[in-house]
């Protein structure tokens, strides 16, 4: 019996009027301190979830889903043991999936707040020193954040093909195990 070989394309996954976005967070902070730091930066509620079983390793996994924004968040961590695959993501650094409406624009907001220096905060505002002290220490601690765009020409580089393909290959299997547990 022939086995039938299914490849999922990014364009497959969802709705077509669902956006995606994925972030890169360069950092090797625990992923549950990282996580409580999201919570309290952007009034999210991400939980751990089961690990993804990916390449033969366990992938810790933390989600949220925003019933007002209509976004779902997954975080994924690396594993700190090395993996074949994706080698440019570094053990222990973290990959965030937003899915849904404004996940770009989302995704942007992020981005340039751990890539730019937070405003002074009123003193007399608990919310705003806690967030200050959040970012200034992340940003403190060089912890870049890149945005990953799907849609950026192709270079024509063998090795940065390879690995883009790579990668892309990586999200393709996350999205798909995302999509079989059904964890929102």
């Amino acid at each position: 019996m022939k086995k039938q070989v299914l490849k999922l394309d990014l364009d497959d996954f969802g709705d077509d009027n669902e956006d995606l976005a994925y972030l890169f967070f360069h950092t090797a902070c625990p992923g549950y301190v990282f996580v409580d730091d999201l919570n309290h930066l952007y009034d999210l509620a991400l939980s751990r979830e089961n690990d993804l079983d990916l390449n033969e390793q366990s992938w810790p996994l933390y989600s949220y889903h925003d019933n007002l924004r209509q976004l779902d968040y997954y975080l994924i961590e690396r594993p700190t043991v090395g993996s074949g695959v994706a080698s440019h993501w570094a053990p222990g650094h973290k990959m965030m999936i937003l899915k849904g409406e404004n996940a770009a624009e989302t995704a942007e907001v992020i981005s340039n707040d751990f890539g730019t220096p937070p405003p002074q905060p009123d003193t007399c505002n608990p919310a705003e020193m806690e967030r200050y002290d959040i970012l200034t220490s992340y940003q403190q601690a060089f912890t870049p954040v890149n945005i990953y765009d799907i849609h950026a020409p192709v270079s024509t580089s063998k090795k940065t093909l390879k690995e883009r393909t790579e990668l892309e290959n990586l999200f393709n299997t996350i999205l798909d195990l995302l999509d079989l547990s059904g964890i929102e």
